[in-house]
């Protein structure tokens, strides 16, 4: 109830701050700017509101697209004693730069007019999990071009329900990949530690993108993983003597390499076979 008050407060005062119950674990997901960000509100539950709180290790915000074009032709058939279910979805699926487009180009009625936004909403809800991590899917037009209907057993509930699966098949043939956010990260250290934090931001898979100097003090600029950066204040401290200081923001998403995918997919089966 004391975590329940606070959450209901912090998320008002603050829109980059939300929460959600995972209904599966039973645990309280809070998600914000950054570790030190959601570090703040967790002290600020225990001292302002006497709650005893447990947290976990951070969890990075990923994302799944796909990289090329490919078909799908679904048919979801049920038969449940009275009235069924029947609908086919056809078309294909392509990588976009918008989150989502959906594309209309049914001719002779193959799907009735009054079951099109039925498709779009079974797509839609689709990109809420992908099939590699479980994470939201973004970067997809899907077009539809053919399908089938019964005079009887289809309805809105069918063709949401064949166009779920129509995406699914059409996923996993479309090359889907992970995308992690990367933080443009800016650190100001002595020029003498400019070498060890340029070695510490390459060490976190960074990019450096320019220094600057500015007196006896050096400015590196990099775009780094966020995945990366969880424990890193304290790395820079140890580092430099606590002399240097960092600050970053979120940049843009980009595609995980081979290795950390595979290592990551591999966590998650792991995950769901416990």
């Amino acid at each position: 109830v004391k975590m329940s008050k606070a959450l209901s407060r912090f998320t008002k005062e603050d829109p980059t701050f939300r929460a959600y119950v995972n209904h599966e674990t039973g645990d309280t997901i809070i998600s914000g700017m950054g570790e030190l960000h959601l570090e703040i509100y967790v002290e600020r539950m225990r001292r302002e509101y006497d709650a005893d709180v447990t947290t976990g290790m951070p969890q990075v915000a990923y994302r799944e697209t796909i990289t090329r074009q490919a078909e799908f032709n679904y048919t979801h058939k049920k038969q449940t004693g009275g009235a069924g279910q029947f609908g086919r979805v056809a078309g294909y699926m392509e990588p976009v730069k918008d989150e989502f487009i959906f594309e209309n180009k049914i001719v002779g009625g193959a799907i009735p007019t009054e079951f099109i936004s039925s498709c779009e909403k079974g797509f839609k809800k689709s990109m809420e999990k992908g099939q590699l991590l479980g994470f939201p899917v973004t970067g997809v037009k899907i077009v539809i071009n053919d399908g089938q209907s019964h005079s009887v057993d289809s309805s809105d509930m069918a063709f949401r329900a064949a166009s779920r699966r129509a995406f699914i098949e059409g996923y996993r043939k479309a090359r889907p990949v992970i995308l992690e956010p990367i933080m443009k990260v800016a650190v100001e250290t002595p020029t003498e530690f400019q070498g060890a934090v340029m070695g510490s931001l390459n060490q976190r898979r960074g990019i450096i993108l320019g220094t600057q100097d500015e007196g006896n003090i050096s400015v590196i600029e990099a775009d780094v993983p966020l995945a990366e950066m969880f424990g890193y204040s304290t790395i820079l401290r140890s580092g430099t003597q606590g002399k240097a200081q960092f600050t970053m923001e979120f940049s843009t998403y980009r595609q995980v390499p081979k290795n950390v995918a595979d290592e990551l997919i591999k966590k998650t089966t792991e995950g769901k076979k416990r």
